[in-house]
């Protein structure tokens, strides 16, 4: 068995070298001829990335988050989205320095009930927000690891002026 697993361990090594080579050969990099097949661009399209891009500004004209930067010490906080607990997704990550309003997803701008769950990273560390609907506060969060809430748009939280 010692011999066996003695012989198999350098391919095994030889082949995970290659793997994160062959991954990694692309990741980071920029290809300076923009017509070549894969070339890097500065904006992608919502195709390319399979998701559509997140504005920086929110337009508040539904569902939307504002973040407190003063009472958020976490760096990270990645986001679920969805109608309810048992139907959500993976939405985004909000890193710190970055705007503190946003729009949800256009699918759940309007949405009559709205559910979201917010983990924080690194753990420990604290994060604080609100849920709006359109000029009102309509959920108050603050967490340090995760949290998750269902609201509708006629809810008020008077933690969120």
């Amino acid at each position: 068995m010692k011999k066996r697993m003695a012989s198999t361990l350098p391919l095994l090594f030889a082949a995970g070298a290659f793997l994160f080579s062959a991954c990694s050969k692309n990741s980071g990099t920029t290809n300076t001829d923009a017509n070549a097949p894969g070339a890097a661009t500065a904006t992608s399209s919502p195709s390319a990335t399979g998701r559509a891009p997140i504005s920086s500004q929110a337009t508040k004209s539904g569902w939307w988050v504002r973040i407190n930067p003063s009472a958020t010490t976490a760096q990270v906080i990645t986001f679920q989205i969805g109608e309810s607990k048992f139907q959500r997704e993976e939405w985004r990550v909000w890193n710190a320095g970055e705007p503190a309003e946003f729009d949800v997803p256009e699918k759940y701008s309007q949405s009559p009930r709205l559910y979201l769950r917010g983990n924080v990273t690194p753990i420990g560390k604290f994060a604080t927000l609100c849920m709006m609907y359109k000029d009102r506060g309509v959920e108050h969060m603050s967490f340090d690891d995760d949290d998750s809430e269902t609201m509708s748009q006629t809810e008020i939280d008077i933690k969120c002026r």
